[in-house]
């Protein structure tokens, strides 16, 4: 299996090279790889069967985005009463939201007293198949000029990096800030950067590109005279001196001055000041709160919010993770602070709805219809049918949903608090300072526990963990517990060891995650080793190929939430599977990291 797995990375590597500057192929190109080609090979044989087993669940594992609780009440039964009278199945419905969700959201926003609400009186819901598909219809209006830039986080969601591309524009990424959120510094550094990048590359072919643009405004009938190459000279003439933003008002102008019916024009709900400019960066992706579990403080998003608006960059805030493990009401927006910001608010993960692909986008009133249009023109529809039964759970009232929001969050015996002290207690080791005392007796417990109905589940599949020198002697008891006293005590001592030191000599916390149910480690020790036992380690994907591949256990890589180029030191844990799980991945990982590195060529 190591030979195999060791071919496999050779010919990963040969052919990342391939596609590691083409980030519309890279993303799928990972994703084949992650879910298809490296996937688990531990394995046991089902005693009572004879059928292979994964000793990891397939689903909910360490790469999940899934919540952990049960539907908002009340929409399965809502859900069946509309598919049951399918009246709505013989006949299309727009990209609008229906009138009932709309009051629904606008009710529950109110109640739960998101900062959001205060601004519900200039802005709109879109209803998308998921915050992805709004994310492109998004991209697909605000990217109106080849090369334009989209910043993301460093720390981000990989299905939002490809979408910039396929429109024509591109990503850049802004490092974070020792506290888990966006340096906003290095933000001012990095848009000045791009625009400055950009508008080189673009003044020395700015006639030909300007006299395409003219051309197809022309086509599309909003020039009365054919515009000539000469013209496109002229308007474009002594841009040097100015930055882009100034070229671009200077271009438009220019423009309007020769053919003013370019003034109030709006072909495909572009306007010509969207076309008839250099690219820039256009948009900022804000995560809030973010995938490093951090939430925007109000000075943070007043910062941010100075320098998107000195810089006229659009921001779209992805509120994905809203109200696990936070308050509604302390889940700022940066609406707030800058009026040209698009609101993903996201359903799958509040509410546990991630299977039906509902997401909604609050955008300015004057905003909202030109992505609806793009919706329309790409994913289509959300069934009245999803949104009306959505609509009418969430009519139970802002307190019930309050109460079901905070019960995952804090109330519940496994809640994604103890759940988040529980995985940093795996990483970290049971000592860890970030666990507070109260939860340390418990943490502790949990664990033992866990290990010891994992190791009896092996039992029961014909498999036992033994120590040096037991290997070849018989087990000849039915019984777990009657097990030979020198392996029934070795395996206590592998719990302890576990609890003592969890997995730091591999991973490091790298955030605090104060909400959401996400924790980012580093694997600076694993990376600068540059192997684990005889594999080698280069990058975070092979790290992510050795857990998979060999233990069945999926973590999200560097390479699948950023960039190439951009470090990639980290990866991502999600505690948001039952505890179980969570407790079976991370002994998992403990045993067998632990055994690579005790073969040849070890540490």
């Amino acid at each position: 299996m190591l030979d195999e797995l060791r071919r496999l990375l050779a010919e990963f590597d040969a052919q990342y090279v391939s596609v590691a500057g083409d980030e519309p192929s890279r993303f799928p190109f990972l994703c084949r790889w992650a879910y298809q080609i490296l996937t688990s090979q531990n394995r046991e044989i089902d005693g009572r069967t004879g059928s292979p087993v994964d000793c990891i669940p397939g689903e909910r594992n360490l790469d999940t985005g899934d919540a952990s609780s049960a539907p908002l009440p009340h929409f399965v039964h809502h859900l069946s009463l509309e598919v049951s009278n399918g009246s709505d199945f013989q006949r299309y419905f727009g990209p609008e939201c229906t009138e009932e969700l709309d009051t629904a959201v606008r009710e529950v926003v109110g109640g739960l007293g998101f900062p959001l609400a205060r601004h519900l009186d200039r802005i709109e819901p879109v209803v998308g198949v998921g915050t992805i598909s709004l994310y492109d219809a998004l991209c697909r209006t605000r990217v109106t000029v080849p090369g334009d830039v989209v910043l993301h986080p460093e720390v981000s969601y990989g299905f939002f990096l490809p979408q910039p591309y396929r429109v024509g524009g591109g990503v850049a990424t802004v490092p974070m800030a020792p506290d888990g959120t966006v340096d906003i510094d290095a933000l001012d550094r990095v848009v000045a950067e791009q625009n400055t990048r950009l508008y080189a590359e673009w003044l020395p072919q700015r006639s030909a590109l300007v006299w395409r643009t003219l051309r197809d405004l022309y086509g599309r009938g909003l020039l009365d005279t054919p515009p000539r190459f000469e013209d496109a000279e002229e308007i474009t003439s002594g841009l040097e001196e100015l930055d882009t933003l100034a070229a671009a008002r200077t271009l438009l102008t220019r423009a309007i001055s020769r053919w003013p019916v370019l003034r109030d024009a709006q072909p495909l709900h572009r306007r010509p000041a969207q076309v008839l400019r250099p690219p820039r960066v256009v948009c900022y992706l804000h995560i809030n709160p973010g995938v490093t579990g951090r939430m925007a403080t109000p000075s943070h998003l007043a910062r941010l919010g100075e320098v998107l608006g000195r810089y006229r960059v659009a921001a779209i805030e992805d509120m994905s993770y809203h109200s696990i493990r936070s308050a509604p009401e302390d889940c700022g927006t940066l609406l707030e602070y800058y009026a040209d910001t698009y609101v993903l608010f996201g359903i799958s993960k509040p509410f546990a709805l991630a299977n039906l692909r509902i997401g909604l986008l609050w955008a300015a009133s004057v905003k909202a219809e030109s992505v609806r249009r793009a919706l329309e023109g790409t994913v289509g529809f959300v069934y009245t049918g999803f949104q009306n039964a959505l609509a009418r759970a969430l009519g139970t009232g802002a307190d019930a949903i309050r109460t079901y929001l905070a019960e995952e969050s804090w109330r519940t015996e496994n809640s994604y608090e103890f759940r988040r002290h529980l995985m940093v207690a795996m990483v970290e080791g049971a000592g860890s300072e970030r666990i507070p005392d109260v939860q340390r007796a418990r943490v502790r417990s949990v664990v033992l526990d866990e290990v010891d109905r994992l190791l009896r589940w092996k039992f029961d599949q014909g498999v036992v963990i033994c120590p040096p020198g037991f290997e070849d002697r018989p087990v000849d008891t039915p019984c777990y517990d009657k097990l030979d006293p020198a392996i029934l005590d070795f395996h206590r001592d592998l719990a302890v060891r576990f609890l003592t030191e969890g997995l730091s000599r591999w991973f490091a916390v790298e955030y605090e995650p104060e909400c959401g149910f996400f924790l980012v480690v580093h694997c600076d020790a694993v990376l600068g080793r540059g192997r684990i036992g005889p594999v080698g380690i280069r990058r975070t994907f092979h790290l992510f190929a050795v857990l998979s591949y060999l233990l069945g256990v999926r973590v999200v890589p560097d390479e699948m939430m950023t960039l190439p180029g951009s470090g990639h030191r980290r990866v991502r844990l999600s505690f948001s599977p039952p505890v179980q799980n969570l407790v079976r991945c991370m002994f998992t990982c403990h045993q067998g990291l632990t055994w690579l590195e005790e073969q040849s060529g070890g540490c």
